[in-house]
Formats: structure tokens, sequence, C-alpha cells
């Protein structure tokens, strides 16, 4: 896909005698995936490489929301594991170049499972060990270890979400 930066004009006052002055809002075009990350214990989409999902749509956003423009992507989720922080039907926007498992302690992270797709989750690290913990108390966490081959697919950078 090729990244193109947006470029708008954004009108600031600088004195009630001045005129006002143009300042350059920087706007990025994201990608809406046609791909879910969903609750714990439900399946995903089996996207493994975010890059290569179908789009759907896009969105845009300022340029300093995104700190990887070319890495970043918007997914939907399905399910209230991590309700009420994101809630089902949101739209995340990822950054899958932030995939290092050492430097996602206490992230929001999409991981990926060869049997259980996509799924969204906090990442936190007891000592060595990592952990898949959803924000919803009632779902349980999942360990890493070489049973279970969970990846780190992307770092989720910020959420948008409909009111009620």
């Amino acid at each position: 896909m090729r990244f193109q930066l947006l470029r708008f004009r954004k009108l600031r006052q600088t004195g009630s005698a001045k005129k006002p002055e143009e300042e350059k809002l920087q706007l990025v075009p994201i990608p809406l995936l046609r791909t879910v990350a969903t609750s714990h214990g439900e399946t995903g989409d089996n996207h493994v490489l975010l890059q290569d999902a179908p789009v759907e749509s896009m969105i845009a956003a300022p340029k300093d929301w995104c700190p990887n423009p070319s890495t970043t992507s918007c997914l939907r989720v399905r399910g209230s594991s991590m309700s009420p922080l994101i809630s089902d039907g949101y739209i995340l926007v990822v950054d899958f170049a932030q995939n290092n498992i050492g430097e996602l302690d206490g992230k929001v992270v999409i991981a990926w499972h060869k049997d259980k797709g996509l799924t969204v989750s906090r990442l936190k690290r007891y000592d060595h060990t990592f952990v898949l913990q959803s924000e919803n108390a009632s779902y349980e966490s999942i360990t890493f270890n070489s049973k279970q081959r969970w990846k780190i697919v992307a770092k989720v950078l910020w959420w948008i979400g409909k009111a009620p």
C-alpha cells in the first residue's frame, strides 16, 4: 500500500489586530482492515500479517497520533473481554511495527494464535512469565508457555467507539 501524507490548512488567530496565520495540520491515511480481533475464548480472524489483510475503508488521523504511519492500520473488535475500556464493535488503531514483547508490558496488544486467531488483550509481565489479561474480570488470563504458541502482532495505539 502506498503511504501518502495529507495536509490541511488550519487558521489560528494570532491577536485581535493581526490577520489569522495559517498553520498546517498533517493527517495520515489509515486503512480500516476487513479483519476482527476477538475477546478471550472466541476465535478471531487468522491474519497474522496485518499488512496482507484486505482493506475495507480508510480513516485519517493527526500525524502525531501515529508514530509509524506506514505500519499503522485499523481493525474491529468483537466481544466484551476488554470492557469497559474497549467495547464490542470499537475500531482499534494498531501499529504492527511495535510487536517486541519486551517493550509492551502493560500495553494493550493484538496477539495471534494459530487456533484462536487475533485477540485483543493487555500484556502483563510477572517475573519471567507473560500473560494476556482482559479488562473484564469474568474472562480468564492466557499464559504464554511452550505449549501455547502466542505471537504479539501489534500494539494498540488508540481506539474509536460510538457513544451509546
